[in-house]
């Protein structure tokens, strides 16, 4: 069992590579003209990555790898040249592990929880009910030894992918809905969209649960087939202007305490850069994640208050429904360990003791929220 209670992190101090310039791969051409002014030649190999996602355009999230493309292509020297493309461009939401893996892309930008079906240890990196929030996350992932064990379970799936870190966000939010969520009372047969471990977990406490797909969560909301859905950050949910058709926004996150996002590139792709342009990829990854993660919560403080601004109304669940459903997520992951074993059950383990870890040290060392 976990220990300790619950603080929020001040800051998680990630070791980026700011910029980097680089001026290999090509040489200086002779000086021209009376200034003397030197121009850089082409350079001798241009690597042309294509990076398929699972989002809209429109949507937040696909600024992310957007934002890596336009790192890349104005740091890399002319020596990359990427271009992104949105969920139906290229391939389908759905299609984007298994066109990276056969390299019709190079890349891809996802939320892994949607390969539960293929890798079933998938969702450790996309989100865990109750569990890993995003400091949390990042510190497991970077120097916990946690990227490596996913790498490890895809490699035992058979996919050609090599993984990196790219985005996260903190808490989304319990749900946007017509019906507050505070009691056990107000959960018990709630039409509830959600998908994934959460949904089994409140499955087994009396909730209706429905897997209505994310563009039809607003309609089904406005017809009252759902009375409450999940969807995303309060940044995000703005953006798909949840708030004319719901009354309340509920909280905490606990089925998304963090979530993040990954780039998936096919190992053949990735093996034919050169370290240097590797480096590039891996520090700009790590430099879009912390730029992504502080935007979104600047986005989300801003939406809370444009909720309340449209007459939403905040409701927060008990602290005895919190405490219910953290009990129930553990026994869901430790029977889902028991039953996978292998690298699912050493990744929940790696988790576990990386987090029961961090909640001690941070009892030791951060002050209460003084008011």
């Amino acid at each position: 069992m976990f220990k300790g209670k619950k603080f929020l992190a001040l800051a998680l101090v990630l070791a980026f590579v700011a910029a980097i310039a680089v001026g290999c791969g090509g040489n200086t051409a002779s000086q021209s003209g009376e200034g003397g002014d030197k121009a850089k030649a082409a350079p001798d190999k241009v690597y042309k990555w294509k990076i398929v996602t699972c989002w809209p355009e429109a949507l937040a999230l696909h600024q992310m790898p957007v934002e890596l493309a336009k790192i890349l292509n104005e740091t890399s020297g002319g020596r990359m040249e990427v271009e992104v493309f949105p969920d139906g461009a290229i391939v389908g939401a759905a299609e984007v592990l298994d066109a990276v893996n056969a390299r019709t892309a190079d890349a891809y930008h996802d939320y892994p929880g949607y390969w539960i079906g293929k890798i079933p240890s998938s969702p450790f990196i996309a989100s865990v009910p109750m569990i890993m929030e995003p400091f949390m996350y990042l510190g497991w992932m970077y120097e916990g030894g946690g990227l490596e064990l996913i790498q490890k379970a895809y490699d035992e799936a058979g996919y050609n992918i090599k993984l990196l870190v790219l985005g996260v966000t903190h808490p989304e939010q319990l749900a946007v809905s017509n019906k507050p969520m505070q009691t056990f009372d107000d959960f018990t047969g709630l039409k509830y969209r959600t998908v994934g471990w959460w949904g089994e977990i409140l499955r087994d406490v009396g909730v209706s649960v429905t897997s209505v797909p994310g563009a039809e969560v607003y309609p089904s909301l406005e017809r009252g087939i759902i009375d409450a859905a999940e969807f995303s950050t309060p940044g995000v949910n703005r953006a798909l202007g949840f708030e004319e058709v719901t009354k309340y926004i509920s909280g905490p996150g606990m089925h998304q305490p963090g979530t993040l996002f990954t780039i998936g590139i096919n190992k053949d792709s990735w093996n034919e850069l050169p370290p240097d342009l590797q480096l590039l990829v891996e520090s700009s990854a790590r430099s879009v994640t912390l730029w992504g993660w502080c935007k979104d919560l600047q986005d989300s403080m801003n939406a809370v208050d444009y909720f309340e601004e449209k007459g939403v109304q905040k409701v927060t669940a008990d602290p005895a429904v919190q405490q219910k459903l953290y009990e129930e997520t553990i026994k869901l992951l430790d029977a889902k360990a028991q039953e996978e074993g292998g690298t699912f059950a050493e990744i929940w383990e790696s988790m576990q003791s990386y987090r029961d870890r961090l909640v001690d040290y941070e009892e030791f060392m951060m002050p209460i929220r003084a008011e």
